[in-house]
């Protein structure tokens, strides 16, 4: 089979049939990211979390020029152990998909490192590996597949980006990539058989 088969038929394995929810976070910026915003969703796009948090540390100058997240529009807000058992109850329970799952899993570490907070579990799925799978773009210098914008997975899909980041935003438009992956999937899963 395929690549690109391969990454649709891995798609239905992981979430056909899931009650999975979608996270997504802003952060403090490059240097040991931690967090300032976080929404999570379900699969019908019930926000079940959007917040922004009090960071322990300065947000960099840079990831406010991106976000539009600044010191001040945080000061007043909740810091992280206010929202954690939130947080903690909302991805412990289910699986929980995210648009580079391992740049959100150190963030919300950092974060929890910071207050010495445990780690919660997570049973994550990575849509931006799986994309970048489905996409197919080989990096020849590593020999596997070249990571892909956000916005290039949705415009692969036609799906129009919500909210660029923005944590609710980028979790809308995860969502609705991830479903219309879905789709094509469910369509493509008779011809796939045959391919097995």
């Amino acid at each position: 089979m395929d690549e690109t088969k391969k990454a649709l038929s891995d798609i239905l394995c992981a979430l056909d049939g899931q009650d999975y929810i979608v996270l997504d976070t802003e952060t403090t910026g490059l240097y040991e990211p931690e967090l300032v915003s976080i929404a999570i969703i379900d699969r019908k796009e019930t926000t079940l979390m959007d917040e922004l948090v009090r960071p322990g540390k300065v947000i960099e100058h840079s990831a406010s020029r991106i976000t539009g997240i600044t010191d001040d529009l945080v000061r007043e807000m909740p810091e992280f152990p206010d929202i954690y058992e939130r947080v903690r109850e909302l991805i412990s329970t289910r699986m929980v998909v995210i648009y580079n799952a391992s740049y959100d899993m150190q963030v919300l570490r950092n974060t929890c490192r910071r207050y010495g907070l445990p780690m919660p579990k997570v049973n994550r799925w990575c849509a931006m590996e799986w994309f970048a799978r489905l996409y197919g773009v080989r990096n020849s210098r590593t020999n596997d597949f070249t990571w892909q914008k956000l916005s290039t997975a949705a415009s692969y899909f036609a799906v129009k980006p919500y909210g660029a980041h923005n944590a609710m935003g980028d979790c809308i438009t995860t969502l609705r990539t991830v479903e219309a992956g879905l789709r094509k999937a469910r369509e493509l899963r008779p011809h796939m058989r045959r391919l097995l």
